[in-house]
């Protein structure tokens, strides 16, 4: 079994680290609090913007899975979790060898607004702070010595993550024409990315450095809501839902993951969020 090291254990670390250790690696979590993560997973309380507080990184990883959330929504914020961050974790772990360092990104990187298709090799020339300092933590990595893979994720959604779900609620209407495309990926499988990820880079197995991580069905925001209004059934009157020009509106193509081997759990957004509405009790 491997030894990993999972910075940054939230809901997505969090979940990781906790399937991981299941499979009986050995799994160390870095997180700002000493909170348990879950059974058998080695918490250590550190603060990836404070280099001082990584002098207890565990030697010989085999994996590095960066997973963090910046706290403040702000320039500074995303500067100092991811750019500084990662930097500050890379050094922390000079001299080791691990078989890749993995660094969970999002399409934010993206710039892309008229609803085109983007894929790993599009050109990334962000306006928003968000986006600029998501694809220079990218830059970072793959300018180190380690083996390196970006995971660029859309939109996830899954338990806990119901704001489309309360926009559809409360009659969250968008326009037709234009169309606004939107893509969405689940919670659950963005941890079986990163599980086959880590198992290919475990056994040696060939990897690109960067993948970009969505379900099998870009979408327009008026079918989402739509749709789900359709299977709520008691829901508001429709309302705009507002600042629609400034969404994404792009489609991601999930070509390159599918080569790898991955199959979805939930392919489109119908299968997902059909369970959220079942389990939340609106259908």
């Amino acid at each position: 079994m491997a030894r990993i090291l999972v910075v940054g254990t939230g809901d997505i670390g969090g979940n990781l680290a906790q399937k991981l250790a299941k499979e009986g690696h050995e799994v160390i979590g870095v997180r700002r609090s000493d909170k348990p993560v879950a059974e058998g997973v080695q918490v250590i309380s550190a603060d990836v913007a404070d280099r001082e507080t990584l002098t207890d990184l565990p030697d010989n990883c085999d994996i590095v899975v960066y997973s963090v959330a910046a706290p403040i929504f702000s320039k500074e914020g995303y500067h100092n979790y991811y750019v500084k961050g990662l930097k500050n974790v890379l050094k922390a772990v000079k001299g080791q060898t691990p078989k890749r360092v993995i660094f969970v990104s999002s399409s934010s990187v993206y710039h892309q607004m008229g609803g085109e298709w983007v894929d790993e090799q599009s050109e990334t020339t962000p306006a928003s702070f968000a986006g600029k300092e998501m694809l220079a933590a990218e830059e970072v990595l793959a300018k180190s010595d380690f083996p390196g893979t970006v995971v660029r994720f859309t939109g996830i959604y899954g338990p806990g993550r119901e704001r489309m779900i309360q926009q559809a609620r409360h009659g969250g209407y968008c326009d037709p024409e234009p169309e606004v495309w939107t893509n969405r990926i689940h919670r659950d499988d963005c941890l079986g990315v990163l599980e086959l990820i880590i198992q290919k880079a475990l056994a040696d197995e060939a990897l690109d450095d960067c993948y970009l991580a969505t379900d099998n069905q870009p979408s327009t925001l008026f079918d989402v809501l739509e749709w789900m209004k359709d299977r709520i059934g008691d829901v508001d009157p429709d309302k705009d839902v507002g600042e629609v020009s400034r969404r994404a509106n792009r489609r991601c193509s999930n070509k390159r993951l599918l080569e790898l081997g991955y199959t979805f759990k939930y392919s489109n957004y119908q299968d997902g969020y059909d369970v959220m509405l079942n389990e939340m009790g609106l259908v």
